[in-house]
């Protein structure tokens, strides 16, 4: 008997609660587990919790939650705990992020975007690296 195959575990940090709920509809819509949270220290604690349990492959961190744990800093947390993961920092403006030190390979999306948009750059960064096409989206 083959054993069933698992749904990619998308961990979503986004301080308002309306976009954390539609965004995370849009990624189960897509095929994804996903667990949000409101705050870092909310996304942290599941990210040490899963790295004994079940592997997180995509985090998506608000840059700009600001907490006991930022939402930039939070990426290297994530990366600390598992090198592989895949990170997509969101913002409000891209140019908060200019000059700020982000994780090698991670993509950027400005908000508020659309949910499919952040749905191709969780597929993106969960394709085999020969597919990846390596550059940032800004949503229009």
């Amino acid at each position: 008997m083959m054993a069933a195959s698992r749904q990619p575990l998308v961990v979503l940090l986004a301080g308002d609660e309306l976009t954390r709920s539609i965004t995370t509809s849009c990624l189960e819509m897509s095929g994804y587990d996903v667990l949000g949270a409101r705050t870092a220290g909310e996304v942290e604690s599941l990210l040490l919790a899963h790295t004994d349990q079940r592997r997180v492959d995509v985090l998506v961190t608000d840059a700009d939650v600001r907490d006991t744990v930022d939402g930039l800093s939070l990426a290297g947390v994530a990366r600390c705990l598992d090198p592989a993961v895949g990170v997509v920092y969101t913002a409000r403006s891209l140019r908060r992020l200019d000059g700020e030190t982000l994780e090698p390979g991670a993509l950027r999306l400005r908000t508020p975007y659309h949910g499919h948009q952040l749905v191709a750059l969780v597929a993106e960064l969960l394709a085999p690296a020969a597919d990846r096409t390596g550059y940032d989206r800004a949503a229009a």
